[in-house]
């Protein structure tokens, strides 16, 4: 009889450890809203990131706050030994979830200022290229604009002459772009160049 109640407790506690379906969904839906904070981003030079830890801090207090007397509880039934890691894991989570709902939130102004810029003629700049990653899943160019460093997740195939060389300086990143909000800029094209 010990030995039955000792495995509904296990089973009892793996299923408590599972997502249900209804937290997939959700989960799901916050990922495909975070891919649009994502991809309106990209295209948002000089990204205002003041702004993006300014809402991640306001929102880590909201969810530390309303979550606290939840992890309290857990961790009061914490043992000793485990105590370190359980406080890591929660930052971890809360930092985690707090940068993706602050993303969230900062959809409406990404789009707001891309809206916003198309009353603003465009403007071409040639911009230093300072590197670039051709890995298949990550292709990214580095470059200097306007004093910052930005990148731009593309690709060309002369990325791949440029990375092999190591020849940055041969060339430029040619790119067309409107002023947004905040020293932001809108990017509408860019194209790699030899000097």
């Amino acid at each position: 009889m010990k030995k039955n109640n000792q495995q509904k407790i296990v089973q009892k506690s793996k299923k408590s450890n599972r997502l249900t379906t209804k937290e997939w969904f959700i989960l799901a839906g916050f990922l495909i809203v975070y891919f649009f904070y994502m991809k309106s981003k990209d295209i948002i030079l000089n990204y205002p990131y003041w702004l993006l830890i300014l809402v991640c801090i306001s929102v880590l207090t909201v969810v530390i706050l309303v979550d606290f007397k939840k992890i309290k509880s857990v961790y009061s039934k914490t043992e000793k030994n485990d105590k370190p890691l359980f406080i890591g894991l929660a930052i971890i989570k809360f930092l985690v979830v707090s940068y993706f709902i602050a993303g969230i939130f900062l959809i409406p102004f990404n789009y707001y200022n891309i809206i916003k810029s198309k009353k603003n003629y465009s403007t071409f700049e040639k911009c230093e290229i300072i590197g670039i990653s051709t890995y298949s899943k990550n292709r990214t160019i580095f470059f200097k604009f306007k004093g910052n460093t930005n990148f731009l997740y593309a690709y060309t195939p002369i990325m791949e002459v440029i990375k092999n060389n190591g020849k940055f300086k041969d060339y430029v990143l040619n790119i067309k772009f409107k002023k947004g909000l905040l020293d932001s800029y809108i990017l509408e094209s860019w194209s790699i160049e030899k000097k």
